[in-house]
């Protein structure tokens, strides 16, 4: 007998202020999707309430009004609910490196129930469908985005939230360039003849991104156009590092070089708690580094998104590791995690014959 779904119920007080988003990277691509604001809202509801480390408890409910906040409405009627519900459950592609030059067709949710209570709020509840459960649990070998709820439920543009996952996701370079075209096609307004002009593209949407951005999340940001003669070719960004920043990054760079300044501290970041705080002090990263230093590249995960860069592979090599602790931690607690971790880690340096 298949073992019944369970279900989580209620969100609490205060969601926005509790929840944590972990998006992986392949749902992270969905922003080339025609989703809407309020769709994308509510898959980020999903992913904070579940447990990304129990496929069995893949089904969430919404109630008590939370549906309307995430649409961000007072009241919303049958129709527009079915006809969201209906476009969130669509087949959506999603890019799959294992297939030459191809992706998968897939539906996020195999499942919504709704009911409507006597006031007239919705209860909603949602289920994953079987073949998204990889892209929404165990997602470590996958890489993940990972960011407070409460930094997205606010936003009311579309263009703001893309652009927001778009600068958590490129964190770990501080500043840089994007072309001009690909940051219209990453906001999906380049055949839109208002924003051909830069002038009007940066005084209608990006300036009113950026002071979105900067009054309703955490993420502090600044932006200047990049100059060839008079034509503006692109866009440099730099996003400030703060100390208490809620936002942590998870997701494996991608075709790009490092140019981070403190190996250790990158590093670091990969093997962080469920609050995003890392779990190990500099002194032990450091231990872990010494070690890390000698195994074979040959141990290391491949990334053809990161071109195989050695500090992302290490990266990569270090949250993997991390992740099998935690699932063993879980069915046997360990009592000394430092010396577990590298115990893990030597046995990489005798290798099969």
């Amino acid at each position: 007998m298949a073992k019944k779904k369970e279900e989580i119920i209620g969100i609490g007080k205060n969601p926005a202020d509790q929840l944590t988003v972990q998006k992986s990277w392949p749902l992270y691509d969905l922003w080339r999707s025609d989703l809407t604001l309020g769709e994308f809202k509510i898959l980020d509801v999903y992913l904070s309430r579940i447990d990304s480390h129990k496929p069995e408890k893949c089904t969430v409910t919404l109630d008590k009004g939370e549906i309307e906040s995430c649409l961000g409405v007072k009241k919303i009627n049958m129709p527009d609910l079915e006809r969201r519900l209906l476009h969130l459950g669509q087949g959506i592609k999603i890019p799959d490196p294992s297939l030459n030059n191809g992706f998968q067709i897939i539906w996020l949710f195999e499942e919504a129930r709704c009911e409507q209570d006597q006031y007239g709020q919705w209860k909603v509840t949602l289920s994953c469908s079987k073949k998204a459960l990889n892209y929404f649990f165990n997602i470590e070998d996958l890489g993940y985005l990972r960011y407070k709820l409460r930094c997205v439920s606010s936003l009311k543009s579309r263009y703001s939230y893309i652009l927001f996952l778009y600068l958590e996701a490129n964190r770990f370079r501080k500043c840089w360039e994007v072309p001009l075209d690909e940051l219209k096609e990453l906001l999906n307004c380049q055949h839109e003849e208002t924003y051909q002009q830069f002038k009007r593209f940066n005084d209608r949407l990006l300036k009113r991104c950026y002071h979105e951005i900067l009054e309703k999340t955490e993420c502090k940001f600044a932006y200047q156009p990049v100059r060839r003669g008079r034509t503006v070719i692109g866009v440099r960004f730099e996003v400030e590092t703060l100390k208490d920043q809620a936002t942590a990054f998870y997701l494996y760079p991608h075709g790009a070089e490092s140019d981070f300044d403190d190996e250790i501290s990158f590093l670091q970041e990969a093997c962080a708690q469920n609050d995003g705080t890392p779990e190990f002090s500099r002194i032990e990263m450091e231990e872990i580094f010494a070690v890390l230093a000698t195994l074979p590249e040959s141990v290391l995960p491949n990334l053809d998104f990161a071109c195989n860069n050695l500090e992302f592979r290490r990266y990569h090599y270090l949250i993997e590791k991390y992740a099998r602790m935690n699932r063993v931690d879980q069915q046997k607690k360990i009592k000394n995690r430092l010396s577990y971790f590298i115990k893990m880690m030597k046995a990489d340096r005798i290798l099969p014959i």
